[in-house]
């Protein structure tokens, strides 16, 4: 797999393809209409059989393929934006509310249910297929989690380097870093360095 997958909400893991917004390269993983496919399918969205075709698609129509990729950024930049904001304390305006719907408005889904193991459980999807589906079960991701309880739960990496969003399932509410292994483990080796450089 190319893509980390650590956020806990679907929306989020999409917000998280780019990797620290607050600098001048800030580390765009979603460079041409393959990488956006590459995440769908790593996602679960689509399977190895619609990557192929939907790739096939727009690799005959170059143009569909920069415009299917500027939306998907568009979207990507939209729901950064807006849970960042939350993360932050902001209350997220009416005018990114309204561009939220416009952007799921322009993939009608229906609400289905599924039998998943031993309980119901419902899932959106898109009244067209591919990478537009892909995207509209991104958007109804966002959707659900700023109308859920979790929203409260919504953090940014406290990594100087990192803008990566994510769900705080701990207990007590104090996860602060996207991955430990990698973002907290070099924020304490950093704190290391500056205490053992002031003792000297």
């Amino acid at each position: 797999m190319r893509f980390e997958f650590i956020a806990g909400a679907l929306c989020l893991e999409f917000a998280n393809t780019v990797h620290n917004v607050r600098a001048e390269d800030k580390g765009e993983e979603l460079h041409a209409i393959a990488d956006l496919l590459q995440w769908a399918k790593e996602a679960g969205l689509l399977s190895s059989a619609d990557h192929d075709r939907v790739a096939a698609h727009y690799n005959r129509n170059p143009r569909k393929a920069a415009a299917a990729l500027a939306k998907g950024t568009a979207i990507r930049d939209l729901l950064f934006s807006i849970f960042a904001g939350i993360a932050h304390g902001r209350p997220v305006s009416s005018r990114r509310l309204s561009e939220l719907n416009s952007a799921m408005a322009q993939a009608p889904g229906r609400l289905r249910v599924h039998k998943s193991a031993d309980r119901i459980e419902t899932a959106w999807t898109s009244a067209v297929d591919g990478l537009q589906q892909a995207l509209f079960a991104v958007l109804a991701s966002a959707a659900e989690l700023l109308a859920s309880d979790r929203v409260g739960r919504i953090r940014q990496c406290a990594s100087a380097d990192c803008t990566w969003l994510f769900v705080d399932e701990s207990r007590n509410r104090s996860r602060r870093w996207c991955d430990m292994s990698v973002c907290g483990n070099r924020m304490k080796a950093r704190r290391h360095y500056q205490r053992a450089k002031a003792a000297q």
